[in-house]
């Protein structure tokens, strides 16, 4: 460029040839698309020609002459001699969207489950899939109109995210870009919700379709749409549900597409670790990665970083969390405030349920329901005390709102700085962040110097008062949901607890919006679901008393461990508790390290007599005479004495921590109050209460019959004892 200066090329002359070498570029381009639309047509005329053909055959022209006979071979193609699909191929962008088109719609604020189940099902209905008898008419069969992917209203943050480096590659469009749907609208699905509400803004289209489909994967929900086809299986993802279809069909995905819905699987189950996940579940995400899913791009956007917004309101959340602990449950809930909707609620009550050490986490969010960017109704509330300002009178409305300033005025400058907005603000539980403080300041600064004075507030105050009176005050309400996966908490449902409400999801996982006309109003909503949980969800703790073992054997101290040794081989145990035969109190334990060490000490004192003997005999002495009695050590020698012991009455929950604490597999449980033997609780018990193991029997049969039932054992032990070698 310097050098064309040097030569006298002007600037205009510079920018002629610019725009020259821009045109004949877009020219070009124009026409190689020219070309490869009509590539394009020719192909779709040739597959027309040819679509009573199976995919999987192959057409062969025989014969000579002008004369030629067709003749069909069928030749089975496997998944690896196909070849692997481009990222940038697309089936449907050859066809006529004016002869007619499909829709996948995903529910209202698409997650990545239900973003990838759209995209997968839309490439079934634009793949051309390996026919057979049972699937031609089928919901998953392919189409010969266009397939389009509609998000209804958006996606929440960390699909918007993945969105804005690959939506280009998936067949996603607009609501309103849409061509009319009257007489044009072929299929349409519907994928993780089966209800109308959960489809705003787009049920309209439902009333158009020739043919609806739902997918779903909610087997315990009520569906209020007249569906064509209605897939339901309970899976952990809807995701499971169309990749073992495209599977089945030999579809072969891209590795975006392999990449999305491989996410769809991992969002929906929690990385596999939820309790609704099924081996479904895994397998399907075994074929996504066999597909080509990035594992880089997964790691990347399957757990998303908090945006600073999000952060702020993570932070408010853990600041006015109000816990308690029911039956062994904790608790959290708390009610926050914003001046409008705030993105990405889902992964902050996610995060805060982790923080916070809860078991449930119910966060509530009330925000305006105004449109208008200059709506700080919330943020004005907040910044007022909590009495009521008088509205008799203009003159002690502006002393209370002069007596409001002063008050969050902290350095009594006679002026607000956003520090000190922040703070007030902050206090009030109301999320904000610094760009929306900013914000504030300058809508109250009229006259730019930085600083909220005292008249620029009361000012500020009263004209937002003035437009709340003018329109009426609804404000919106969102409440979010997510539980730990325990046995404790297995009858907690979320999606039907928020169901009335309007809300769903999943059992541990659900969200419900819906309008308040009060702060008070909404702390009543979300202390009503609290008294819901309480009374239905969350039944009284199991103490130790109903899952010991009892009755327990036990030994006496003066047993020797040769005797413990040959009882803790025929019961098959690792410990015994150590009982006072009189009162039957518990003194001691004894577990299987303790009876091996006094087994080596007796081999020691064996052992010394064996030399004794052998000296006498070499020195021609006599023989010393040893009882056989002193080698044996009873089990008050070498029983632990210092042990743990648990009452009845305790709960699992304190069992539990004194078995992390101290690192034992048994305890010896006692009456309350007292050191009366009844029970033995082990590691065992405690897993059948958790339920981990379908292959663990819950009741614990051999122990826990009563003592008439364990009669004949018992009598059976007594006649054996006899042959028992003291």
């Amino acid at each position: 460029m310097r050098r064309l200066l040097r030569c006298g090329f002007c600037p205009l002359v510079l920018f002629f040839l610019l725009t020259a070498v821009s045109c004949f570029t877009e020219i070009r381009y124009r026409q190689h698309r020219i070309v490869e639309l009509k590539v394009a047509e020719q192909h779709e005329a040739s597959s027309a020609a040819t679509a009573s053909i199976p995919s999987d055959t192959i057409v062969t022209r025989t014969g000579g002459g002008g004369s030629e006979e067709a003749t069909v071979e069928k030749v089975t193609k496997s998944p690896k001699q196909q070849p692997k699909t481009l990222i940038s191929d697309h089936p449907i962008l050859s066809l006529d969207p004016s002869k007619g088109y499909n829709v996948v719609l995903t529910h209202s604020t698409a997650d990545f489950d239900s973003l990838a189940s759209a995209v997968g099902l839309a490439k079934l209905w634009s793949a051309e899939a390996v026919p057979t008898s049972s699937d031609v008419k089928s919901f998953d069969s392919a189409s010969h109109v266009p397939t389009y992917v509609v998000l209804p209203r958006g996606a929440h943050p960390s699909v918007q995210r993945f969105l804005s480096l690959h939506k280009h590659l998936f067949p996603i469009r607009s609501l309103k870009s849409l061509p009319s749907p009257a007489g044009r609208l072929n299929r349409l699905a519907l994928v993780d919700a089966q209800r109308k509400e959960r489809l705003i803004p787009a049920e309209g289209l439902l009333e158009h379709a020739k043919r609806i489909t739902v997918v779903d994967h909610h087997v315990d929900q009520d569906s209020d749409i007249a569906a064509d086809d209605y897939v339901v299986d309970k899976v952990g993802s809807v995701t499971t549900l169309i990749a073992e279809r495209l599977q089945q069909q030999q579809v072969l995905l891209t590795e975006a597409e392999a990449t999305l819905l491989a996410l769809g699987i991992h969002a929906d189950t929690g990385n596999l670790c939820f309790d609704n996940t099924t081996p479904r579940d895994a397998y399907s995400l075994a074929w996504c990665l066999s597909q080509g899913a990035s594992q880089t791009a997964i790691a990347e956007h399957v757990n998303s970083p908090l945006s600073p917004e999000q952060q702020s309101v993570l932070t408010r959340a853990l600041l006015h969390v109000n816990t308690t602990v029911v039956n062994g449950v904790t608790i959290s809930t708390v009610l926050l405030q914003a001046d409008a909707f705030i993105q990405g609620l889902a992964a902050v009550t996610q995060d805060a349920l982790e923080l916070s050490s809860s078991d449930i986490f119910l966060m509530g969010l009330v925000y305006g329901s105004s449109k208008r960017k200059d709506d700080f109704s919330v943020s004005v509330q907040a910044l007022l005390p909590s009495l009521s300002p008088p509205n008799k009178d203009v003159a002690q409305t502006e002393q209370f709102l002069r007596d409001a300033f002063r008050e969050r005025d902290l350095d009594q400058s006679g002026d607000l700085d956003a520090r000190e907005i922040s703070r007030a603000l902050n206090q009030a539980g109301v999320v904000t962040t610094p760009s929306q403080i900013q914000k504030l300041v300058r809508a109250m600064d009229t006259d730019g110097d930085g600083q909220v004075d005292c008249q620029e507030f009361v000012d500020f105050v009263m004209a937002q008062q003035q437009k709340q009176q003018q329109q009426t005050k609804k404000n919106h309400m969102i409440v979010i949901g997510r539980v730990k996966a325990s046995a404790n908490l297995k009858d907690v449902k979320l999606n039907h607890l928020l169901e009335p409400f309007g809300g769903g999801g999943h059992p541990k996982a659900a969200s419900a919006t819906l309008r308040v006309f009060e702060e008070t109003q909404a702390a009543e909503i979300l202390q009503s679901l609290v008294d819901q949980l309480v009374e239905h969800a969350l039944p009284e703790q199991a103490t130790v008393a109903d899952f010991m073992m009892s009755p327990v054997l036990s030994v006496t101290p003066d047993m020797t461990e040769v005797q413990v040794e040959r009882l803790f081989t025929r019961l098959d145990v690792r410990a015994l508790p150590v009982v006072n035969p009189t009162d039957n109190t518990v003194i001691g334990l004894v577990t299987y390290k303790e009876v091996a060490a006094a087994k080596q000490r007796l081999w020691n004192k064996e052992q010394k007599r064996q030399q004794q003997e052998q000296q006498a005999l070499a020195k021609g002495a006599s023989l010393p005479v040893t009882d056989e009695k002193q080698l044996h050590t009873t089990v008050k020698a070498w029983m632990k004495q210092h042990f743990q012991t648990v009452e009845a009455s305790a709960t699992m929950q304190d069992v539990e921590l004194i078995l992390l604490e101290n690192d034992i597999g048994c305890i010896p449980v006692v009456e309350t109050g007292t050191q009366t033997l009844v029970g033995m609780v082990t590691r065992t018990d405690l897993l059948r209460q958790h339920r981990y193991y379908p292959s663990l029997p819950y009741h614990n049969k051999g122990m826990a019959d009563s003592i008439a039932a364990r009669k004949p054992i018992i009598e059976l032990r007594k006649r054996l004892k006899q042959f028992d070698i003291e």
